[in-house]
């Protein structure tokens, strides 16, 4: 929490440094228009700090995935996991990805205008255009760390993930990535779209439509790759539950039960097992809402029209 608080921190900083230099090279008057606008009109204060504090909480806990592969298959990792493991890690894909995002964002912010003088302007997007590449870089994460575990999906399974429930911790990981940027794109777009920007540009208010753009990037990235490796972790456990119904089998052969209670134990196993791996897979599904949340952040503002 402390990492994800910092996000706010940062974001108050700028804003109050922010105030301070307008102050200092336009007046109070320009300042204070300045700071409602970034903590009012646009609301960038709340989806600045969120998205940061979920980059760096992000960034402070990603060696989880390659740690709880790594320790659960160790020799059998494929070329394609250690491909996306240094995707994953790469700071020059990073910087491609957030520069791309950056430069899309420059371009819709200046179409746009912000309603300020020209230092209150720039100011507001630096800050605007910094939530699209950080949003840009949790994006990538998400990304790799699910196309690390879709490499793992030709593994033979040699002993028993299911019963500690290894591989959880991946699990966890991207859905707590996936679920703050999912607040962070709907806080963002339902409150730039709807913002005073000027749209004095020579193409006016038809760039509105392009301040959706977080949202229609952010629906396939975050419905396919949160979902998407929840099916791979569970293709893996099922794998895992047959291998170990497979070894009771060979031990409950020489074991001094009669046929019947042999076979009473080893279905009753294999029901619990089952039932708890079906039971896990209906608790992922009770995420779904999160698939509602994005169409209604998309549709929302345009539905206000």
């Amino acid at each position: 929490m402390l990492m994800f608080n910092g996000g706010f921190l940062i974001s108050l900083a700028y804003g109050l440094a922010a105030f301070a230099l307008v102050w200092i090279y336009n007046g109070k008057k320009d300042a204070q228009a300045f700071f409602e606008v970034y903590t009012i009109s646009f609301k960038t204060i709340i989806s600045l700090g969120l998205i940061l504090g979920a980059a760096l909480l992000v960034n402070r806990t990603q060696h989880i995935v390659a740690e709880t592969i790594e320790a659960a298959f160790e020799d059998q990792l494929t070329d394609d996991y250690y491909y996306y493991r240094g995707r994953f890690a790469s700071r020059a894909v990073t910087t491609r990805f957030s520069a791309l995002l950056i430069t899309i964002g420059f371009i819709i912010f200046v179409l746009s205008q912000f309603p300020l003088s020209p230092l209150g302007r720039d100011v507001m997007l630096l800050a605007a255009c910094a939530e699209y590449g950080v949003a840009a870089y949790i994006g990538r994460k998400i990304m790799y760390a699910a196309l690390m575990v879709h490499s793992l999906s030709p593994i033979q399974i040699k002993r028993n993930l299911f019963g500690a429930r290894e591989l959880d911790p991946i699990n966890t990981y991207i859905n707590a990535a996936s679920t703050l940027t999912v607040i962070f794109v709907y806080i963002h777009v339902s409150d730039y779209y709807g913002a005073p920007f000027w749209f004095n540009s020579v193409i006016g208010q038809s760039i509105k439509l392009f301040l959706l753009l977080p949202a229609i990037i952010a629906t396939p990235v975050l419905l396919i790759f949160n979902f998407y490796p929840r099916a791979v972790l569970q293709k893996l456990y099922h794998k895992s539950v047959e291998l170990e119904i497979k070894k009771l089998r060979s031990r409950l052969r020489n074991a001094s039960f009669n046929e019947y209670e042999k076979d009473s134990y080893l279905i009753e196993f294999e029901k619990m097992s089952r039932d708890e791996l079906r039971y896990s897979l209906k608790m992922a599904l009770t995420d779904l809402p999160i698939a509602i949340t994005i169409l209604i952040m998309v549709l929302q503002p345009l539905l206000k029209r």
